[in-house]
């Protein structure tokens, strides 16, 4: 189900320039703290969680990366659920407060979507 009664699903995805590799490490270590603190902060907002889904890892090695480094996925209840983790979200603060000291080679890219019923394959 893509949808509940907060609105259908948002799919965010960030990708990161971050040539040094002690920094791409410092990013996933604050995306792991993000992680485990929305558990906690959940019960704060609504009781309900509002980052359904998130991961993060370095970029495999191939020139489709486009120097990307790093990539996130997160996948948000809402829209709703989104906004506050921009606006309102403590880990996410903290994740953006050591942005600066990453050596960024240019800001983040990120981008947000609802998800689409796209056929799947199916398992046999």
């Amino acid at each position: 189900m893509t949808a509940d009664k907060r609105g259908p699903r948002i799919h965010r995805m960030t990708l990161f320039k971050i040539p040094d590799e002690t920094n791409q490490k410092r990013l996933l270590d604050a995306y792991h703290v993000v992680a485990e603190e929305q558990k906690k902060l959940a019960s704060q907002k609504d009781g309900k969680p509002y980052i359904l889904q998130l991961t993060a890892g370095k970029t495999l090695p191939d020139q489709k990366t486009r120097g990307y480094t790093v990539a996130s996925y997160i996948e948000f209840a809402s829209m709703d659920d989104m906004r506050y983790y921009d606006n309102e979200c403590l880990a996410h603060a903290m994740l953006k407060e050591i942005g600066p000291s990453l050596n960024l080679s240019e800001p983040p890219t990120i981008l947000c979507f609802e998800k689409s019923n796209l056929a799947a394959a199916q398992e046999p």
